[in-house]
């Protein structure tokens, strides 16, 4: 093989890891938020709709059989206890419901998948080392090279093993994030120049769009993390979720209008805000897509 061609074949392999970096980088970003959010909203109906009610149920059933076996006449006595087992039989109602239902597995389930999620987040943030052409330098030994391919390959097949093990998050929280991610594409497709301008403070990437996925990975991480922030501002979260188009709307006008801060209160890498945009702009219908 001549030099040319190994040239070519060590640009294009740098060229397919930095491209399946950033995307796996995205996915599990995404996939980080919609578990944490299905965790909290799952382990909220299984407490306030199910384990405070049956509680409550039990408790004052308890109470009314004490208080029927004191000394009562005997039309209360059999009041109180028709009321107790009515109470009895609207726990074992709802006790039924929580297990078909089975909100508390559900929430237990996300989380453990999110915790695994953030240890592959882990991984994936030292394989950074390796882009921008970095993978194929003389620096970095050919064992070296091919162990950081070899894992970039395991972390894409597990992320898509835990995509189709995990169960489905909730409607709304899907169509949240899909939502999102639909509105930054078309700011980036609409607009790339005036994107691209507000990238002078060197925090994103200076690289050619990808019309496929153009919006670069800090600016969809900064835009995920001021979606959080919004989502828990709703007052009935996290037992209810917010409106997606609504809570989609305040985070663009939020994240495109000027200075935003992120959970922790430290201030977002754009400093003045990305480019004007309209309602126009996009699509308010937006339901389930491909996220990420």
């Amino acid at each position: 093989m001549s030099t040319d061609e190994e040239q070519e074949d060590s640009s294009q392999t740098s060229k397919n890891f930095d491209t399946t970096l950033k995307k796996l980088l995205r996915r599990i970003e995404v996939m980080r938020y919609m578990n944490r959010f299905a965790t909290s909203h799952y382990r909220a109906r299984h407490f306030w709709l199910c384990f405070i009610p049956i509680s409550t149920f039990i408790c004052v059933a308890g109470i009314l059989s004490f208080v029927s076996a004191s000394d009562v006449d005997a039309t209360t006595r059999m009041s109180l206890s028709a009321v107790t087992g009515v109470l009895c039989l609207l726990a074992f109602i709802l006790n039924f419901f929580q297990t078909r239902l089975g909100w508390g597995s559900l929430a237990e389930i996300h989380r453990s998948s999110e915790m695994e999620l953030s240890q592959v987040a882990t991984r994936l943030e030292t394989l950074k080392k390796y882009e921008n052409g970095r993978l194929c330098s003389k620096a970095v030994s050919s064992k070296a090279r091919a162990s950081a391919i070899r894992d970039l390959y395991r972390i894409d097949v597990y992320l898509q093993a835990v995509m189709k093990c995990t169960p489905q998050v909730p409607d709304k929280i899907n169509e949240t994030f899909g939502l999102l991610a639909s509105r930054l594409k078309s700011i980036c497709l609409k607009y790339p120049h005036a994107v691209k301008s507000r990238f002078t403070n060197g925090d994103y990437d200076d690289e050619p769009m990808d019309p496929s996925n153009p919006v670069p990975v800090e600016m969809q991480v900064d835009a995920l993390a001021l979606l959080s922030k919004e989502i828990r501002s709703y007052w009935l979260f996290p037992l209810l979720m917010p409106n997606p188009v609504e809570v989609v709307s305040r985070t663009i006008d939020t994240f495109f209008a000027g200075p935003n801060y992120l959970e922790d209160g430290n201030q977002a890498r754009s400093n003045e805000g990305y480019a004007a945009h309209s309602p126009e702009d996009y699509d308010h219908h937006a339901s389930k897509i491909d996220i990420v």
